[in-house]
């Protein structure tokens, strides 16, 4: 059985539900359940207006009806690779001269994919090492790190880096020295130079 129920925006709702009760209940009759649903005035119309379809056959049918629509992205400022590597870097400091420092224990050298974005994980390696300025990386907790240039499977015990890795440096525009970096940690100590 279907019930109609006027709404108290003047819409009216047709719901039927039978009502299946089970056995532990087999003692209450069964009967039609009539739910009313208020749906405003204005979506109840939308539900009842008939939807009008038109056809385009002929010559008609292959010109495109729809307005052009032209979207411009906004012109991003270029970056070369060491722009965008010098902007992960905060409150860089050149040394004036570059600077010993041991690494006591296992270090791990980082490079900065300037064309992926990504901070990639050359190796690790302990002993003395040169770098060239100091900064905090925000991407790494703020930490403290040094830049250390590398000759490109040359030094440092990293002379084994994989071929898809050297290419990505190749197309950063690093054949032979990229500039890398080491999280500045209580393992790492400055040797004095005097």
């Amino acid at each position: 059985m279907a019930g109609v129920s006027p709404t108290a925006e003047g819409a009216d709702v047709v719901h039927s539900t039978p009502t299946v009760l089970p056995t532990a209940l087999a003692e209450v009759p069964a009967s039609t359940v009539t739910t009313s649903l208020p749906i405003p005035a204005q979506e109840a119309q939308l539900l009842t207006t008939p939807l009008t379809t038109t056809v385009v056959s002929g010559p008609e049918a292959d010109q495109d009806l729809s307005p052009a629509l032209t979207i411009v992205p906004p012109t991003l400022p270029s970056f070369t690779p060491e722009q965008r590597w010098r902007m992960q870097q905060e409150n860089r400091t050149v040394f004036e001269i570059p600077q010993t420092y041991v690494a006591h224990s296992q270090s791990k050298l980082w490079w900065y994919d300037p064309i992926n974005q990504q901070h990639v994980l050359l190796g690790a390696f302990s002993g003395p090492f040169v770098a060239q300025a100091s900064f905090y990386l925000p991407v790494k907790d703020n930490s403290e790190a040094l830049e250390v240039p590398y000759e490109i499977n040359q030094q440092y015990g990293l002379t084994a880096l994989s071929p898809a890795l050297v290419e990505r440096m190749r197309a950063a525009g690093y054949t032979t020295w990229v500039e890398t970096y080491v999280l500045v940690s209580s393992d790492i100590e400055r040797l004095n130079t005097s």
